[in-house]
């Protein structure tokens, strides 16, 4: 087992794989400091007490990556690095940092040096001296980075609980473990070597002395299988380590099994992923994506049987929530949508609006709280005057968490705010210019060079103002705004400054159709820039209401699907619209009475009852005001309910003539079947293959399951109860997770 300050330490806890190297940001990049931040904050209100991290240590053959080529290091390559350590230190996270991989994924790999060394076999690696040496290179440049955070070497800063071999070492040998085992253990003598393959115990790692921790990954997870390794790993001396499990296959019982035996050490599920930068997720598909606390019903009940294993092995204590960010305010044909960085814990939002300025009153605008996913949010109520808006992030109990400072813009503005996490929306920015550590990382501050000067320029087409913010004190030295109209001269601004707390707001009012600089020079203590809000006028405007539209299904339609959408066709500037459903011709008492759709269909949340009249409004609505469809409201009548109990085919012949499956796909095979769950009658077996991509498997799809290309039969059927759909796969091989994931205090003792 493993011990910390004499006391035994179990952790649960997940893997970020991307904090050094980041490759769901269009491209291969370095993650933003809030990312970095809200991944770590999210992960810890998960109860994790330890994260894996592939690209804290693996990262080769690419520009932006620690080693790019041969014999070159990149040292700007470890500021997020640097960054991640010491606020996983803050937060009390111990890391695990895998050095190299079996694969070579967008942060590299062995093969990657065994392609730089011309290794003809990848194998090569572990006996070819040359790659033995460019190995050990790799990890001593690595593990001899000195944080300029902490002051601390990586392999004397205790935040590192364990250096990893390597992720998924399939081909490893024996003496490959010994030596390199030896040589990292040698160079950083307090801290722990892992190592493990891809599926199973690994042999050389079980025997080797060199190594503390044994790593074995699970996909899907499997309390049975993890029994038998904990016992086979631990009947060694080692240290058992699940250093990969599929977040969606744990269920509260396993959590349960696996907290109750001493022997599993360490759990860590495969993979979480925080807050976009702008709104929304970072979104990821390899199958295994968790978001906290859930998009789905499945992913949030995965959640909670993860952060509740994770609690019950050794949780930690919660942090508070920071506030939620408004990043826009963006028109859409005169209507506001708002978009907001949302904020680690949260699990619903409130929205509120002032018309009266940012110090209110507030109205709360959504009536049922709103979540990740709904941001950006159409406020379908957008009144023709200045609006301010906060959004506040709630607990599961609905109570508030924090809330983000106000944002606001008139009726022809739209906003924007650009944090400085990264240069995307800048035009020009100077080198001499750093990302600030400063709070949870937001902004930039000039480099400490003497007598340095810094800028950075924003180009806006018809900007309105823009206003800068910053942390401030008594000696700082904040920026100098210049503006230009034709790119090539500068003319100096004076701002409009207020200071409120530790922050100052510089507000520049440019003319119109010039590009806003700001320049500020080195200082004792210089002022980083925290935030930068511009404001332009609105893109998407309304001078007039929609245009003509029409509904469907149309007036006196018969025979309407009980489950079809209803449906519009797109009428000219539209923003959003409101739908009216009802069974009495004066729309009273509605069935459906909805705001804010902003496609041209609308599905109801459940089936319309069958042979029914149903009367339908749809109405258009922008900016400027508001447009019914033609002839609305209209009436249609659904069509009666079909019921086939498939009792009157004789055979199979019969009942694949009725039900002729779509082309395309692999085989479907129907026929009656008598062995289904209710025991009574006949039902529709469809065997197919759902490993074969069509546009539909058979006109009974088969609903999706987990095991891979494995054959599944679908049994639709009939009962006291009500019609179902039974997967009942024929074989289900151990799934391989080849291909499936894309990423690619003291310390403990043994």
């Amino acid at each position: 087992m493993l011990t910390l300050q004499g006391e035994p330490f179990r952790f649960a806890g997940t893997n970020l794989y991307w904090l050094g190297l980041d490759e769901n940001v269009r491209g291969t990049d370095h993650p933003t400091y809030f990312r970095i931040d809200d991944a770590h904050k999210t992960a810890r209100i998960m109860n994790a007490s330890v994260v894996r991290s592939h690209t804290l240590g693996t990262s080769l053959g690419c520009a932006p990556c620690i080693q790019p080529g041969p014999g070159e290091f990149n040292n700007d390559a470890f500021a997020p690095i640097d960054y991640t350590i010491a606020r996983a230190r803050a937060y009390g996270l111990r890391l695990i940092v895998p050095l190299t991989d079996q694969r070579g994924y967008y942060h590299g790999g062995y093969p990657t040096m065994a392609k730089w060394l011309g290794l003809k076999d990848p194998e090569d690696f572990y006996t070819d001296p040359r790659a033995k040496a460019a190995y050990k290179e790799y990890s001593r440049q690595v593990l001899n980075h000195r944080n300029p955070y902490t002051g601390l070497r990586y392999k004397d800063d205790p935040t590192v609980m364990s250096w990893e071999l390597g992720n998924e070492l399939n081909g490893m040998t024996r003496d490959w473990v010994d030596e390199m085992g030896a040589y990292l253990g040698k160079l950083a003598p307090r801290q722990l070597i892992s190592v493990g393959r891809q599926q199973g115990v690994d042999t050389a790692a079980l025997t080797s002395p060199e190594v503390d921790i044994v790593d074995v990954h699970y996909y899907p997870s499997s309390v049975l299988t993890m029994a038998a390794a904990t016992a086979r790993v631990t009947g060694r001396g080692k240290v058992y380590l699940a250093g990969e499990h599929g977040s969606d296959s744990l269920t509260a019982a396993d959590a349960l099994a696996i907290a109750d035996d001493p022997n599993v050490t360490g759990v860590l599920s495969w993979s979480l992923f925080g807050h976009a930068d702008d709104h929304g997720y970072v979104r990821h598909d390899d199958g295994f994506t968790l978001h906290y606390p859930g998009d789905t019903a499945a992913m949030r009940t995965d959640v909670l049987a993860n952060a509740a294993l994770a609690k019950m092995i050794g949780g930690q204590r919660r942090l508070p929530a920071l506030p939620p960010l408004i990043t826009s305010i963006t028109k859409q044909s005169g209507i506001n949508e708002i978009a907001w960085r949302g904020t680690a814990g949260a699990h619903t939002y409130r929205i509120q609006r002032s018309v009266r300025g940012a110090h209110g009153p507030w109205t709360t605008l959504t009536t049922t709280p709103v979540g990740d996913n709904d941001t950006p949010w159409l406020d379908p109520t957008t009144p023709q005057t200045q609006a301010s808006y906060r959004v506040s992030a709630l607990d599961r109990a609905g109570r508030t968490l924090a809330t983000s400072a106000p944002l606001g813009a008139g009726p022809s503005q739209d906003a924007e705010v650009d944090t400085l996490q990264n240069w995307a929306r800048t035009s020009a920015h100077s080198d001499s210019l750093q990302r600030a550590p400063d709070g949870d990382g937001d902004g930039v501050r000039i480099a400490p060079r003497p007598r340095a000067t810094a800028h950075a320029a924003w180009k806006v087409e018809r900007p309105e103002a823009f206003t800068a913010r910053f942390a401030t004190r008594a000696d700082s030295a904040l920026p100098t705004p210049e503006v230009t109209q034709d790119g090539t001269t500068w003319k100096q601004v004076k701002p409009v400054r207020s200071t409120t707390g530790g922050t100052t707001t510089l507000r520049i009012e440019p003319p119109h159709d010039t590009a806003g600089v700001l320049v500020w020079a080195a200082a004792s203590h210089p002022a980083p820039l925290t935030c930068l809000t511009l404001v332009r006028k609105a893109a998407s405007v309304a001078t007039a209401a929609p245009g003509a539209f029409r509904q469907n299904p149309g007036d006196g339609a018969t025979g309407v699907p009980v489950g079809e959408p209803l449906a519009w066709t797109a009428p000219e500037n539209a923003a959003h619209y409101a739908v009216v459903l009802a069974t009495n011709a004066d729309l009273s008492d509605p069935v459906i009475d909805v705001t804010g759709p902003r496609t041209t269909s609308y599905r109801p949340p459940v089936n319309l009852r069958p042979n029914t009249t149903y009367h339908l409004r749809v109405t258009a609505v922008n900016g400027a005001g508001s447009r019914r469809a033609e002839s609305a409201p209209l009436s249609f009548t659904t069509s009666a309910l079909t019921v086939d109990d498939f009792e009157g085919y004789p055979d199979g012949a019969a009942l694949s003539a009725a039900y002729p499956r779509d082309p395309g796909g692999g085989p479907v095979a129907l026929s009656l079947d008598s062995q289904h769950a209710d025991g009574e009658g006949h039902a529709l077996r469809a065997a197919h293959d759902p490993g074969t991509p069509a546009t539909r498997e058979s006109s009974a799809p088969c609903p999706p399951h987990r095991t891979g290309a494995a054959r599944a039969t679908c049994v639709f059927g009939h009962g006291p109860t009500a019609p179902r759909a039974e997967v009942r796969p024929s074989s289900s091989p151990p799934p391989s997770s080849t291909g499936r994931r894309r990423y690619p205090s003291p310390a403990p003792t043994t």
